[in-house]
């Protein structure tokens, strides 16, 4: 399930350039119920020794121009966020919050106020579906030396990042193995490499068409949880491509 919200803006907004921890953030704080915020912000959806949020948000959509010199991005008109998640539950306490809030909201010291909200329905999924990302998605894996290797879209292993971390969002959140764990990713158009910091921490991400191949269980839960790692942070929130705007 997911939401986008159209923020209603008297003037342009300036917001820092890096601002996924303020969105992140943000989100938190609509989830007003105290033991399910504890949950989802300290704990999340476990299996394995790992954990997942399992949820996601775009870029903020909008027409902007970047101020480098003061690293701020300034929004003119338009903008709207896409928030998804795979759980119901989630998205409930987001829209319960959400669709109560009549006063301003702060994003990174820029008021603005909510205008509208859309709900959007989970998509069916064929065998192929082309995609694109909404924000850039990301896969690593940590070396002995404690060091970060990303991978390009174009690796093998990033195919086979994305699928493993597919199964392993699968079965932290139904408790089971997924009916078909087929499941490639590969590109199919350009690709552009963005240069994400959050917190201090640099990440190596990408923006760019994709073909989704194999289980409908899989591929619905990339649109919903995202693809990659991150997703919380604001990474690999993913579109199809008939639905493009």
């Amino acid at each position: 399930m997911r939401i986008e919200i159209f923020f209603d803006q008297k003037n342009p907004v300036a917001i820092p350039i890096q601002y996924n921890h303020i969105i992140q953030a943000m989100i938190f704080s609509w989830i007003k119920d105290e033991e399910y915020n504890k949950f989802i912000h300290n704990k999340g959806y476990q299996v394995d020794k790992k954990t997942y949020k399992l949820f996601t948000f775009s870029r903020i959509n909008g027409l902007y121009k970047l101020d480098r010199e003061h690293n701020r991005i300034n929004f003119l008109k338009d903008m709207s966020l896409i928030i998804s998640s795979v759980s119901d539950e989630f998205m409930g306490y987001l829209l319960n919050s959400v669709l109560l809030e009549n006063k301003e909201l702060s994003i990174g010291g820029a008021l603005v106020k909510i205008n509208q909200i859309n709900v959007k329905a989970t998509p069916g999924f064929k065998n192929k579906t082309q995609i694109y990302t909404l924000s850039p998605c990301t896969a690593y894996t940590t070396l002995e030396n404690k060091q970060t290797r990303f991978y390009n879209p174009f690796d093998y292993e990033f195919s086979d990042y994305i699928s493993r971390n597919l199964i392993h969002k699968y079965k932290a959140f139904y408790g089971r193995e997924p009916g078909n764990s087929g499941f490639s990713i590969k590109p199919i158009g350009g690709v552009k490499l963005a240069k994400v910091n959050y917190k201090n921490f640099h990440i190596l991400a990408y923006n760019c068409e994709m073909e989704m191949e194999g289980s409908e269980e899989l591929q619905k839960m990339a649109y919903n949880a995202g693809i990659g790692g991150k997703n919380s942070q604001g990474f690999g929130c993913i579109e199809i491509n008939n639905a493009r705007r």
